[in-house]
């Protein structure tokens, strides 16, 4: 007959061994676990607006507009805004729009 690997005994194995399931059980009672306290997350902060942890100075919606910046469109000497300026010329008031289109069609 087989002896048990661990405690070599006759009539049960390794695996079923009543000595080692103990021995086991009182290795994981006496083993007293420390967990350090975790450290803390850093608060990252905005350094245009202050806020926490939403966004940072280069997407911040708070940040003021330097005042030589324009936003959006602007009104042109002809009275159309600056969406139709192309090459430096309003594009609706020369008429290169039509003239595109209609050298397109004779072609």
């Amino acid at each position: 007959m087989r002896k048990c690997g661990y405690c070599g005994e006759t009539g049960h194995n390794r695996r079923t061994c009543p000595k080692l399931k103990a021995d086991k059980k009182a290795e994981q009672e006496a083993e007293v676990v420390v967990e350090k306290p975790k450290p803390k997350k850093k608060v990252r902060r905005c350094r245009a607006c202050g806020e926490k942890d939403d966004h940072t100075a280069k997407h911040c919606p708070y940040k003021p507009i330097p005042a030589d910046v324009q936003i959006g469109p602007t009104k042109l000497e002809c009275g159309c805004f600056s969406w139709w300026l192309r090459d430096g010329e309003c594009e609706r008031c020369s008429g290169s729009i039509f003239r595109k289109h209609f050298e397109n069609e004779a072609a």
